[in-house]
């Protein structure tokens, strides 16, 4: 085996943490018509109706789960940050006050939540080099086991921290 190169993957980790971000900021400028916002609320809506704690983990696990798949999971990864953004206009428009789009990302879990996601997109990187170069592939495989591993802890105590926050802030209660 190779040795690691931790510098090399903290800089890949960072890199798909931004592309994360650029997208979750471009699905912010998108707007849609009114019936169209309605719709995409109510659905949005009634995939959480019934969530806990357990929910989100599972629902967020899924979704990096995907993202961990080479060359795939990076376009995965994009989509879920624009349409995480396309969301969260959608839900934060018509509040009586605008809430800056990055400001999800400063509570705990959402920068837990966007360092899993870093880990994934950028893992899908390095498994799709080595996957075209034929090198590494059995190493990168167990890199992989051990990152999925790391993300399902940080997304789980994520979903138990975001759950609290929004039992503490009276539930789900967007604006009509």
């Amino acid at each position: 085996m190779c040795r690691y190169n931790f510098k090399r993957r903290i800089l890949y980790l960072l890199v798909g943490i931004l592309v994360f971000l650029i997208f979750f900021t471009i699905g912010t400028s998108v707007t849609f018509d009114k019936s169209t916002s309605q719709l995409l609320k109510e659905q949005f809506e009634n995939k959480i109706k019934n969530i806990d704690s357990i929910g989100i983990f599972v629902n967020n696990f899924l979704i990096s789960i995907l993202m961990f798949v080479p060359g795939i999971g990076i376009a995965f990864g994009l989509f879920s940050g624009f349409s995480t953004g396309n969301i969260f206009m959608i839900i934060t428009r018509d509040l009586p006050i605008q809430i800056p789009p990055l400001l999800v990302f400063l509570t705990i879990f959402g920068m837990m939540e966007l360092v899993s996601y870093g880990i994934a997109i950028s893992r899908s990187y390095l498994l799709l080099i080595n996957i075209v170069k034929k090198t590494n592939i059995k190493e990168n495989l167990i890199y992989t086991g051990i990152e999925i591993g790391v993300v399902a802890v940080i997304l789980f105590f994520s979903a138990i921290i975001e759950w609290d926050l929004i039992k503490q802030s009276g539930g789900f209660d967007f604006a009509e």
